[in-house]
């Protein structure tokens, strides 16, 4: 079994629509999530939502994670999702809740 570092996502803009943070694990692999952060480039409050989507799920209210409000200029770390695996089918899905001022960074582990 090797664990590969890996950026999942880096300065990907979310948009109102739930984006793919980290995309769906393939049938052999798992993921490990060591650190979600959202920065908040703009200047109003912006909500984030994030979703843990099982296998052949979609992003929705029955699998929100998390939804958190962050101050304009402002960086957010995710804490909720530190240390969770991610299996075959899984994803890792946000979305803000209206603009385009929202980053996010994801990192972890490939698990093969």
């Amino acid at each position: 079994m090797a664990r590969t570092p890996t950026n999942f996502k880096h300065n990907t803009q979310l948009s109102t629509s739930a984006v793919n943070v980290v995309d769906s694990i393939g049938t052999s692999a798992e993921a490990v999530i060591r650190k979600l952060s959202f920065y908040n480039s703009g200047s109003s409050l912006r909500t984030v939502t994030v979703y843990v989507v099982e296998a052949s799920g979609t992003a929705d209210t029955g699998n929100t994670l998390v939804v958190k409000s962050i101050p304009a200029g402002t960086t957010w770390n995710c804490i909720e999702i530190q240390g969770e695996i991610i299996t075959s089918g899984m994803s890792v899905a946000a979305k803000q809740d209206v603009g385009a001022d929202i980053n996010v960074n994801c990192s972890g582990a490939l698990i093969t």
